[in-house]
């Protein structure tokens, strides 16, 4: 046997049919299998009020049928709430499809039994790749159709008195549509939630929450087109920490994280929510503020500053100072954003060769 095929790692175990794609930890994951536990809960509760029902409509067989279902539905919740989660869900399927071929051939086709066999179909295509759905959903129908030619062949085995059959057909349909309709905004929510994730991780800095560069240049665009319409004074911060790479080289990336982290929070408190912050990168950050002048934006800026110098952090008990240098530019009603940061980084330049934890304004004449 060749020791290098032995030793090697084995192959990852393709996902079984009935799972969604996103398993285990994920968020996707984990509100699928509480959507599941939920749908046994509530079947176990729809199958309760049944049992009253044919008590009342004097059917005993599908009386006990229920009891025994609630039992199936009550397990499979226990076993997926224990993560033994295929085993919850072919539990569930057994008993639906178990279930709607005893109360079709005791009751009859039109008692409508087999709609609840249509609940899997979105279930199966959403939760699953067409490598498990295809085939799934075809042995459905020839189960389906299977269930319908035995169904009209034996006809009812123990047929409900009077209008049983007919009230057994529209509570059926009463409360299909009340399942589709709560799946459907099952996966309307989980549809949303995605959107809404893939929307931060688009626009959002990943550390610190603020706008990322790409976000902020589509933000400040927008800002800077109407500025030109206007002509109200616009004003660029830009700021730098200060020896920040000493902050990671004595006490770890995790201590710079926490700077970073600590200094967003700082500039988000300070600024405006008309001001538009990102994490322009590394330990830069950029701020654009509509309807401010030159003189304004530096007081903010030193306010800013003030409180940059006043955070108390320290990393195993060691104090790590913390400072920042601003470069404050006012905007030109023609300039495009590289213009306005490039005069803005001119006066942030100038902060740092002046001696750093200081505020440096750039005004428009001098540009050049």
């Amino acid at each position: 046997m060749d020791s290098s095929a032995s030793s090697s790692p084995p192959a990852p175990r393709a996902p079984r049919p009935y799972e969604p794609a996103q398993r285990g930890s994920s968020v996707a994951g984990k509100v699928y299998w509480a959507m599941a536990q939920r749908v046994a809960l509530t079947a176990a509760c729809i199958d309760g009020l049944y049992i009253a029902l044919f008590v009342w409509l004097g059917s005993v067989p599908l009386a006990l049928v229920n009891v025994v279902s609630i039992a199936m539905y009550l397990c499979a919740h226990a076993l997926i709430r224990r993560r033994r989660n295929t085993a919850g869900i072919l539990l569930i399927w057994l008993e639906v499809i178990a279930h709607s071929a005893l109360g079709s051939l005791l009751v009859g086709w039109d008692s409508g039994f087999h709609y609840y066999l249509l609940l899997f179909i979105p279930a199966v295509v959403i939760a699953n790749s067409g490598r498990y759905a295809v085939p799934v959903v075809l042995a459905l129908l020839a189960y389906y159709l299977g269930l319908r030619l035995v169904c009209d062949h034996l006809g009812p085995l123990a047929p409900l008195a009077g209008q049983g059959q007919k009230i057994v057909n529209i509570l059926h349909v009463c409360v299909v549509f009340g399942m589709f309709a709560a799946l459907a905004a099952f996966y309307r929510r989980t549809i949303l939630i995605a959107e809404n994730r893939l929307l931060r991780q688009a626009t959002l800095d990943a550390l610190t929450g603020l706008n990322n560069r790409a976000h902020f240049q589509t933000l400040a665009g927008h800002t800077l087109t109407r500025i030109q319409r206007t002509g109200e004074p616009v004003a660029l911060m830009l700021c730098d920490i200060d020896h920040f790479k000493q902050v990671n080289d004595r006490h770890g990336h995790a201590a710079g994280d926490r700077v970073l982290v600590a200094v967003a929070q700082v500039l988000a408190g300070q600024l405006r929510e008309s001001d538009v912050l990102a994490r322009w990168g590394g330990e830069e950050f950029l701020a654009l503020m509509p309807a401010s002048s030159l003189a304004s934006a530096v007081e903010v800026a030193e306010r800013i500053r003030a409180a940059i110098e006043r955070i108390t952090l320290d990393h195993q008990g060691v104090p790590v100072p913390l400072t920042m240098s601003f470069g404050v530019a006012q905007v030109a009603s023609s300039d495009d954003l590289p213009a306005a940061i490039a005069r803005a980084d001119k006066a942030l330049y100038r902060s740092k060769h002046d001696g750093r934890n200081r505020v440096t304004a750039q005004p428009l004449r001098a540009a050049s």
